[in-house]
C-alpha cells in the first residue's frame, strides 16, 4: 500500500485531500507547515508527498530541495497558487516531478500521484518486506516469523501490511476500515481489535510490535520494514 504525505495549511484542503487519497487506497499521513513536514518526512520518508509552495515555517520549495537531496526517489508534486511562472520552473528544477494549479479537482491530485506512482516504484519480480524476525512476501501475500509461516487469512496480512510500511504513525480505526474492506465496506471496530488481537497471537513477538492507541487506533512500535528482492 502506497503512502502519501500531504502538506498544506488551508485545514479544509488538506482533509479534502487527505480524504480522497485515502478512499482511493493510499495511507496518507497530512502536515499543516513545512517544518513539521520535513522533520518528519526525512526520517520516515513517503512514495509521494502533496506539497503547497506557501508554508508557514519553511515554504514548500525549501522542504522539496531538502527531501530531493535526502530521498532522490520520492514522487513530489507541487501545489501552488502562484501566477508566476518562475516559481513554477524552479520547482520542477529542483526536482519536482509534477506541479497543479489552484483551483484543481482532488480527483485530479489522485490520478497524478498514480502516475507518478508508476514511475517512482516499478514492480519488483518478488518484492519482500523483513521488519525483524518477520518476512512479509508481498508477491506470495505470505508471512513468516523467525522463518515458520505465520498463515495469516487475507485481513490479518493486509493489517500486517499496512502497519509495517507505516512505523510510529498511528493509523485510525477509519485508515484500518479502509485496509480491510475499503470505504463502504461493513467492518464494525470491533472486528478491527479481534483482527489485531490474532494478529498478534500468530506473530508471537513478545513485547508486541502493534500497540493500540486508546481513543486513536493502532501503531507500529517494531523494527522498521526495509525491502529486498528474493
Amino acid at each position: 500500500m502506497a503512502r502519501v504525505a500531504v502538506v498544506e495549511d488551508e485545514a479544509s484542503l488538506r482533509v479534502l485531500l487527505q480524504t480522497y487519497l485515502e478512499r482511493a487506497g493510499f495511507l496518507v499521513v497530512a502536515y499543516a507547515d513545512g517544518g513539521q513536514a520535513l522533520q518528519n518526512l526525512s526520517v520516515d520518508p513517503p512514495d509521494v508527498a502533496v506539497l503547497d509552495i506557501l508554508l508557514p515555517q519553511i515554504d514548500g520549495l525549501t522542504v522539496l530541495d531538502a527531501l530531493r537531496r535526502s530521498h532522490p526517489q520520492m514522487g513530489i508534486i507541487l501545489l501552488t497558487a502562484l501566477s508566476d511562472v518562475s516559481d513554477r520552473l524552479r520547482g520542477l528544477r529542483a526536482g519536482a516531478d509534477d506541479y497543479i494549479g489552484k483551483p484543481f479537482s482532488p480527483a485530479e491530485v489522485v490520478l497524478r500521484v498514480k502516475a507518478i506512482l508508476r514511475r517512482v516504484r516499478p514492480v519488483s519480480a518478488s518484492p519482500v518486506l523483513q521488519a525483524g524476525p518477520i518476512m512479509v512476501n508481498t508477491a506470495a501475500r505470505e508471512a513468516s516469523v523467525h522463518g515458520v509461516p505465520a498463515n495469516l487469512t487475507p485481513m490479518e496480512y493486509r493489517l500486517l501490511i499496512a502497519l509495517v510500511r507505516q512505523p510510529r504513525h498511528i493509523l485510525s480505526r477509519d485508515q484500518l476500515l479502509d485496509v480491510l474492506h475499503g470505504p463502504d465496506g461493513d467492518v464494525s471496530d470491533r472486528t478491527i481489535d479481534v483482527h489485531i488481537t490474532r494478529l498478534r497471537k500468530k506473530l508471537g513477538i513478545r513485547p508486541s510490535p502493534i500497540r493500540g492507541v486508546y481513543g486513536l487506533g493502532y501503531q507500529w512500535i517494531g523494527e522498521p520494514a526495509t525491502t529486498c528482492d528474493t
